[in-house]
């Protein structure tokens, strides 16, 4: 819960009572690698914050799964159109690593905004955040494949060690076996 308080700190700054009612709705949930917190299709009723491993938000397309943007430690775990609107989502949320999150319902998160005064401006700031992370994965994608992994690398410092090399060719749209052989060209 420490790390979700200072997370939220930098938005708005929550009383105890605040922040200890904001605490009675959240749960924890535990992914597994490869479990799905949400698959396309289905709706994004909860939005989560993750203490611990990486998702990612992938969808598959006629040469198979491409991964748009990851979700590290620290950060939350939603896909705002669905969530938002409460529509079925384009994408899927998949754990890369084994996970931890707090998650808050729709409808408690609803319920907060009598609650907490500051509970708009905390949401806005953690869609933008969301789309900010969906932005730099589009904007990744503008590079060739070199300037791609440098950022990534500058962007998701140590990940690239912490996931499958097949989950981050699908992020840079190579396939694994350039992307060793690129990282081998970089590294020496």
């Amino acid at each position: 819960m420490k790390l979700l308080k200072e997370f939220l700190s930098r938005y708005i700054t929550l009383s105890d009572p605040q922040f200890e009612n904001l605490g009675n709705s959240l749960r924890e949930m535990h992914l597994q690698e490869g479990d799905y917190l949400l698959r396309e299709g289905n709706i994004c009723r909860t939005i989560g914050f993750v203490t611990q491993g990486t998702l990612r938000v992938l969808h598959f397309d006629q040469d198979g799964e491409v991964t748009r943007y990851f979700i590290p430690k620290g950060a939350i775990a939603v896909l705002p159109d669905s969530f938002r609107y409460q529509a079925p989502a384009n994408e899927n949320i998949q754990a890369v690593t084994d996970c931890r999150l707090w998650i808050l319902r729709y409808e408690d998160l609803i319920k907060m905004y009598d609650q907490i005064p500051m509970w708009t401006r905390l949401v806005q700031k953690l869609l933008e955040e969301v789309q900010h992370q969906r932005a730099l994965g589009r904007r990744l994608n503008m590079q060739d494949v070199r300037t791609r992994l440098q950022l990534f690398n500058e962007e998701y410092p140590g990940l690239a060690q912490e996931i499958p090399i097949k989950t981050l060719a699908s992020f840079l749209r190579i396939s694994p076996l350039e992307l060793t052989k690129i990282r081998s060209e970089m590294a020496q």
